[in-house]
């Protein structure tokens, strides 16, 4: 599996254990809620039993107007829901930032208070309290994460993010389940079936392939895609169109296959970045020539010196190596590197 490939599966795992980990994290210690002092209880009080779920402590709204301060003003609430539609922002990451600027030694409940007084003192009325039911909700489903499993192996990574999306439809409306979850929901499902798109159009022309897959990225990004598009990174779109030109340069000469990733690489960075790419690709290309040389004249060293002590062995190696890298430096650096695979190839054993 190349390494495009791997970020794209990355994507949809990283989207199963988001919500999972968060719970994990901001759990209290069991040993906490047995405590008669516990300080969990006044927040709980206010968090877990107003049938609006909107009362705050006072103390919390005092004290958020101190914890929670920005170097401009924040978002309107019309702004907030306009960007999570776009994907411009992303409501659990705007959550977790809330989450990081709480007191020291809060806890889970005192950390949710102070955030939900933010919310109270910097919004009013229906916004507020829509903001509000929104976080309330999220904790709830937080907690219900934590009875699903996502190393289960009698699932796919695809199944058990099905079971996600259904658990969180059972706290969410349609409406604030795709502001919270909706570009998540649009990535995992995109990397999930981007080897059967890759799969489909694997024989066909290499521009019509790019163009087929822009317009499912825009398909299953939707009212996303444009967010999406300005956030990647220029490398990520280079090594995209490589990807879906290489069945067509594999059946080019050397000469024409370089000439057209030249081209390509120049399109995207420039004449200068492209020269840097190449000085980069050359040396890494004589970095392998001389490791495949080094791997064969060991080979044949260890055939013709059969008998040598291990000292005199790793000496004479350290030699060769010096001498075909270049520098002890290299040399080291390969020995360590050797040392390395060996270890994990015993530690798979």
């Amino acid at each position: 599996m190349n390494v495009k490939n791997l970020r794209y599966l990355s994507y949809g795992i990283g989207a199963l254990l988001l919500a999972y980990i968060a719970f994990r994290y901001f759990s209290p210690n069991p040993m906490d809620t047995t405590n008669e002092d516990n300080p969990n209880d006044k927040a709980e009080s206010y968090f877990r039993t107003q049938s609006d779920g909107f009362s705050v402590d006072p103390f919390y709204l005092e004290s958020a107007k101190t914890i929670f301060s920005a170097d401009g003003q924040f978002l309107r609430f019309d702004e907030i829901l306009a960007r999570a539609k776009s994907g411009e922002l992303n409501l659990i990451s705007e959550l977790w930032s809330l989450r990081r600027q709480c007191p020291e030694g809060s806890t889970r409940e005192q950390c949710h208070e102070y955030i939900k007084a933010f919310i109270q003192n910097e919004y009013g009325g229906d916004d507020a309290k829509r903001l509000v039911s929104m976080l309330s909700n999220y904790l709830k489903y937080e907690e219900a994460m934590v009875h699903l499993d996502p190393s289960s192996k009698s699932y796919t990574n695809q199944e058990r993010y099905e079971q996600i999306k259904q658990l969180r439809r059972k706290y969410f409306a349609k409406e604030d389940a795709e502001l919270i979850f909706g570009l998540e929901e649009a990535t995992a499902d995109f990397s999930f079936n981007r080897k059967n798109f890759l799969d489909e159009t694997k024989n066909i022309k290499a521009e019509e392939r790019i163009r087929l897959y822009e317009d499912y990225r825009k398909k299953s990004f939707g009212t996303f895609y444009d967010a999406v598009a300005a956030r990647e990174p220029k490398f990520d779109k280079f090594e995209t169109e490589m990807d879906l030109r290489q069945n067509e340069l594999s059946k080019l000469s050397s000469t024409e296959r370089e000439a057209k990733e030249k081209e390509v690489r120049i399109r995207y960075f420039g004449k200068d970045g492209n020269d840097r790419m190449e000085k980069v690709l050359k040396e890494m290309k004589e970095e392998e020539e001389k490791i495949s040389k080094l791997e064969t004249e060991e080979k044949t060293f260890l055939k013709n010196n059969p008998n040598l002590s291990n000292s005199e062995r790793e000496k004479k190696l350290m030699e060769l190596r010096v001498q075909t890298l270049g520098s002890k430096e290299l040399a080291e650096e390969y020995s360590r590197r050797l040392e390395y695979e060996k270890t994990l190839k015993n530690s798979e054993n």
